[in-house]
């Protein structure tokens, strides 16, 4: 038996479980399963290489530095440059420490659309370092704006088409409860509805009928997914963190926002330790009552 961790996506809005994840690094909370989401899998990612602060300065960079808006298009005819955060950013800017994640002993996966399928696939990566960066490129890579990934034949885009909240994959994966961090504050804020863009995607990726369809249920599966989360939390199964501010834009740019959502994670993490301790410890009484 065991407890996992899902990180949500949501770009900038990712700054929030930032926050969560840099206090719970303080306290040496670690999960034997990570699983994230698009912009989830960045924090996946600085979380099992135990980078505190990494992925916060990533987010709230300088704009000359910033991997998306005015001036990245100027300079590389693209609104986001998914090449520049996957593959420089690693390496220059904000280094990755390959061997700690590599050797974490955690099960760290990354969810991708499989535009051929319209299903969600889930990815991890024991040690190739290329290979890690472009997974979290194409589960990163949004519809409309960036282009699809390929990997082993096939192509993706970002993960949350296909599982916004891949809780049914944690159990899957053996996980008995989990504890999620999502970028929304709650019911109020719903998910990108890319129905309203059918023209647009139709004539994009009419070659893909089966992502098409994914990308016009995708509503429909996220509130389903909302329900099945919020029963287990009253089960006592989920612990969930959530914004207490009112949501930031996925593209935020004022850099005093980014902060204070940050700000909102770290304070909750911090406020909810012996709980979250409290949740943790009662999985772990079930596992000694059973063995």
């Amino acid at each position: 038996m065991k407890t996992g961790l899902i990180l949500e996506g949501g770009a900038v809005r990712g700054i929030f479980t930032a926050g969560v994840l840099d206090r719970l690094m303080e306290s040496g909370v670690y999960f034997p399963y990570v699983v994230g989401v698009s912009a989830g899998g960045g924090n996946a990612m600085s979380y099992v290489s135990r980078q505190k602060g990494r992925t916060a300065r990533m987010i709230n960079v300088p704009r000359n530095q910033s991997y998306y808006g005015f001036r990245q298009f100027l300079e590389s005819k693209r609104i986001i440059n998914l090449d520049k955060m996957a593959y420089e950013y690693p390496f220059k800017q904000f280094p990755f420490d390959f061997d700690t994640y590599f050797n974490s002993g955690i099960t760290t996966e990354y969810v991708c659309t499989c535009m051929e399928t319209g299903k969600a696939e889930y990815f991890t990566e024991e040690e190739d370092c290329e290979r890690l960066l472009t997974i979290c490129k194409a589960s990163c890579s949004v519809p409309m704006l960036c282009e699809p990934v390929e990997m082993d034949g096939k192509h993706y885009l970002d993960g949350s088409i296909a599982d916004s909240i891949p809780i049914e994959h944690a159990l899957d994966m053996g996980c008995d409860k989990l504890v999620i961090i999502l970028t929304k504050p709650g019911r109020a804020t719903a998910p990108t509805d890319y129905g309203k863009f059918k023209a647009v995607i139709h004539s994009m990726y009419k070659h893909y009928p089966a992502f098409e369809e994914a990308c016009f249920t995708r509503v429909e599966r996220y509130w389903q997914t909302v329900e099945l989360m919020e029963e287990m939390e009253e089960q006592g199964r989920i612990f969930i963190f959530r914004p207490t501010l009112p949501a930031i834009s996925k593209f935020e740019k004022d850099s005093e926002k980014i902060k204070e959502s940050y700000k909102d994670g770290y304070t909750q993490a911090d406020d909810r330790i012996a709980e979250l301790t409290h949740f943790m410890k009662s999985l772990e009484s079930v596992e000694s009552r059973v063995g």
